[in-house]
């Protein structure tokens, strides 16, 4: 039975966040990992632009700060987006993290966009699972000696809940990762909007897009491998993005995803969750609705399904706030499943039974 760690947001002048943030690291032990002058990477998200639910770039640097004392070089990083928001460049990204406070000043470290200037930056690892057989990493995280996640727990409209394993699989993968996490329909061009411009017969890894009778780009869809590269690289948007998909292989793909991304760091993990300003959406949104419960507390973890778990149940034992989403709900029932009515248990079964974590913990209040 796995370990998780958790502190309320009840504080005082002799405990706040910041202290409990730290105290909760120090439990989980994570920091006997880090040596001198080890890379440390602390995975966030900045939220979108418009989006006040993230957490606080202060809150980042309790542990920056502590990565420090340990003469670790720790650095805040995301991946870019594969929808065209504020996050979908590194240039944009870091100006979106900027407007949204991640500065030196107040964060502690340095922001890298993990994947680079346009997303296609990353390493390939090898994964064990029925839908991939190899998964792609943003290099930033990749190349970091121990990574520290931490996550807003949140709803999504996809899994439910979102949080540390949604942060893993979504947030370390660069764009075109994150198209074949989401669907596995391959992308087909927009005519109306392809100007021929040859960017995506130039990079696709399969060969498979050329230009019809009409010179527009046509990808074959026999020869297309899913990857993404041309969803993420058209500079028109004439290869939309692939949303539709089933939840069930959806959150299989995910759990594969995030399980493989793991494994190319293994021992050199730890996750924290923070509930607070539970939004009914992902922070990619450029807004953020009222909360749907009351601000519950801060866990830490080695286990990702675990602390996916506890957070959930703490989510679903809280009353549902007043002239919220899920406001007038019997509050017996679940209130993540009332959000979306998704199966958003599948997710963590799975994730165990690929060897993730596990579903049973033992929640130690600090």
């Amino acid at each position: 039975m796995s370990i998780v760690y958790f502190s309320n947001f009840r504080c005082s002048s002799k405990d706040n966040i910041f202290s409990k943030t730290k105290k909760l690291l120090l439990k989980t032990e994570f920091l006997q990992q880090v040596a001198e002058k080890d890379l440390v990477a602390v995975k966030t998200h900045f939220g979108e632009y418009g989006n006040l639910a993230f957490i606080p770039p202060q809150v980042l640097k309790v542990i920056v700060d502590m990565i420090k004392e340990r003469k670790g070089r720790p650095f805040i990083t995301d991946a870019n987006t594969l929808y065209r928001g504020s996050r979908s460049n590194a240039v944009d990204h870091l100006n979106n993290a900027i407007m949204n406070g991640f500065v030196m000043e107040a964060a502690g470290a340095p922001v890298i966009i993990a994947d680079g200037l346009k997303g296609d930056d990353y390493a390939i690892v090898s994964a064990k699972g029925k839908h991939f057989n190899e998964v792609r990493i943003a290099s930033a995280i990749h190349g970091a000696d121990a990574v520290i996640a931490m996550s807003h727990v949140k709803g999504h409209e996809l899994y439910g809940l979102g949080g540390a394993i949604k942060n893993i699989a979504m947030g370390c993968a660069p764009p075109s990762g994150k198209q074949t996490i989401h669907s596995d329909l391959k992308p087909k061009v927009k005519e109306s909007l392809c100007t021929a411009c040859m960017t995506c017969i130039r990079r696709c890894p399969a060969d498979a897009i050329s230009l019809n009778e009409k010179k527009k780009a046509y990808i074959n869809q026999d020869m297309c491998i899913s990857c993404g590269e041309c969803t993420v690289l058209c500079p028109y948007d004439a290869i939309p993005v692939v949303w539709k998909t089933d939840h069930t292989p959806l959150h299989e793909r995910t759990a594969e995803y995030a399980h493989g991304i793991l494994s190319s760091k293994p021992g050199k993990w730890v996750f924290i969750n923070y509930i607070m300003n539970v939004s009914p959406q992902c922070d990619c949104y450029y807004w953020n609705d009222a909360p749907i419960i009351q601000n519950i507390g801060i866990l830490a973890s080695t286990d990702p399904v675990a602390i996916d778990r506890a957070s959930a149940d703490l989510v679903n034992s809280a009353v549902p706030l007043p002239d919220s989403k899920i406001a007038g709900k019997d509050p017996s029932k679940d209130n993540v499943k009332a959000l979306y009515n998704i199966e958003w248990e599948y997710l963590l079964t799975y994730a165990e039974s690929i060897g993730m974590g596990e579903n049973k913990y033992d929640l130690v209040e600090i």
